[in-house]
């Protein structure tokens, strides 16, 4: 669609959203859209006058309707399917599908107003009409731009037997393509035209009606095989390139998402936390919040290289948070009476401790503060109750990496000991990432080069969280390759 006929029609003729987006496809297509048809479609501009679903996505959908559906929506196969992917994909580019949300962003007050959104809309459309119709040229003439594309996408009608087929290889995409649809958690299988997909979870959590619905994507969209990942996504694996859109609309039932790549802030990983008996914090609230706080709130924040987070409920460190961008462990320091200690000759505390820190001095009980790393275990285990207080907290690690270069990260000076601190302790590592790593360079990297001391006082001063606006300003690239 012209960009040029849309700004005329929304600006200057003053329609809008959605009669801009339903008038302007018209003229595109050739589909003899009247200005009294038009009226159909002008009470869901402005969100249907209340925010709500955004105009401009109600115009494309209406649009679909007209060259997609053959007879009724209900008599045409796939059509429920494409109006979802095209909606993800409208979300995707805009944030969100809800007008207030989207003019929060993009609304512009010099008298452009949603025009942005209109023309984004207008290009998402256009892309997938596109698709489609097999990929025929934006030049085609209007006769075939407004043939009814389910009839010339037959790839995207093709059976689910068919479509998980190995033998049934089609052409490999173009680079351009695989690096877009990399970007949305879409990783090609070399020397084919297919992909694997990953899922998105909760620190690994996953309802069975989740699980059914990516069991069902898998066997209609993919090989019929699903793997999990170290970093506890799920792969869908063998997915034809066209049939990537089918496979997100059908995951969006469920509200599930792909993604998972690229140089931001990777999905958060995490053990059981309190569910397991050495649990010292629930790990599952916490990596909720980091996982809305900075894999969603950040998704659109580029960063130097992928940057990831695991917490760990305990010194256990079973899902390894020192060997991550940014590690957090539950804490659990004593607070044991070293001058009332009576010298018993077998010590509850000294049994219980499994790192040796619990020690003998003159015959009295002493706690090695080098040696403890705040499991809690030897808390309540004096006979005399000299050890019942502890001090609970979160102990932070910043800078580790396996792979093949793996390192492992170091503890911030301090045990935080509240929640709040640890969330602004992991805000102001990735401002730090941000601010000082260079383009392709792990955050390793960047915390050796500007020196441990220095990140561990940037990061625990509250520095960089007051130049937050700044720092997310700045132009950075990103350099992850996967």
């Amino acid at each position: 669609m012209d960009k040029r006929r849309i700004a005329q029609i929304y600006l200057e003729e003053d329609n809008n959203c959605a009669e801009t987006l339903l008038r302007a496809a018209s003229e595109a297509y050739g589909l003899d859209v009247s200005p009294e048809d038009t009226r159909l479609i002008a009470a869901f501009g402005g969100g249907m006058g209340c925010g709500g679903t955004c105009g401009a996505l109600a115009g494309a959908l209406a649009v679909l309707g007209r060259v997609a559906i053959e007879g009724r929506a209900h008599a045409t196969p796939g059509f429920g399917d494409r109006c979802a992917a095209l909606v993800q994909r409208f979300e995707r580019e805009l944030g969100s599908r809800e007008c207030d949300a989207i003019k929060a962003r993009h609304f512009k007050g010099d008298g452009a107003r949603c025009l942005h959104t209109v023309c984004a809309a207008a290009d998402l459309l256009d892309d997938f009409l596109l698709e489609l119709r097999g990929g025929q040229a934006e030049a085609a003439a209007p006769e075939a731009q407004a043939a009814p594309a389910a009839q010339a996408a037959p790839a995207a009608q093709a059976a689910p037997a068919a479509q998980a087929a190995p033998e049934a290889q089609g052409a490999i995409p173009a680079d351009a393509d695989i690096a877009r649809v990399k970007g949305r958690g879409f990783l090609h299988n070399k020397g084919t035209d297919r992909f694997n997909g990953r899922v998105i979870t909760r620190a690994g959590r996953l309802t069975a009606d989740e699980l059914a619905c990516i069991a069902d994507a898998a066997g209609r969209f993919g090989n019929g095989n699903v793997a999990l990942t170290t970093r506890l996504t799920v792969e869908v694996m063998g997915i034809p390139y066209a049939q990537i859109e089918p496979f997100c609309a059908a995951l969006s039932a469920q509200g599930l998402k792909t993604g998972g790549t690229g140089s931001r802030v990777r999905p958060v990983v995490s053990c059981k936390g309190t569910t397991c008996r050495f649990g010292l914090i629930d790990t599952y609230a916490l990596s909720d919040k980091l996982h809305e706080l900075f894999y969603e709130g950040w998704y659109d924040v580029t960063l130097p290289h992928k940057f990831k987070i695991a917490v760990g409920g305990c010194p256990n460190n079973c899902v390894k948070p020192d060997l991550n961008d940014l590690g957090i462990v539950g804490a659990r320091a004593p607070r044991f009476e070293q001058d009332a200690c009576r010298g018993c000759k077998k010590c509850g505390l000294e049994a219980a401790c499994p790192t040796g820190a619990v020690r003998r001095v003159d015959g009295r009980i002493r706690i090695d503060a080098a040696k403890c790393n705040s499991c809690g275990r030897c808390v309540g285990k004096c006979v005399f109750r000299l050890n019942d207080a502890a001090q609970g907290g979160y102990r932070i690690f910043i800078g580790g990496r396996w792979g093949r270069a793996g390192v492992p990260g170091r503890e911030l000076s301090r045990v935080l000991c509240s929640e709040r601190e640890a969330l602004d302790a992991v805000r102001s590592a990735l401002l730090l990432f941000r601010a000082y790593g260079n383009k392709g360079e792990r955050f390793a990297d960047t915390v050796t080069r500007i020196g441990f001391e220095e990140a561990n006082r940037l990061i625990l001063s509250g520095e960089l969280l007051a130049r937050e606006r700044e720092i997310l300003s700045l132009d950075v690239v990103g350099g992850a390759s996967c």
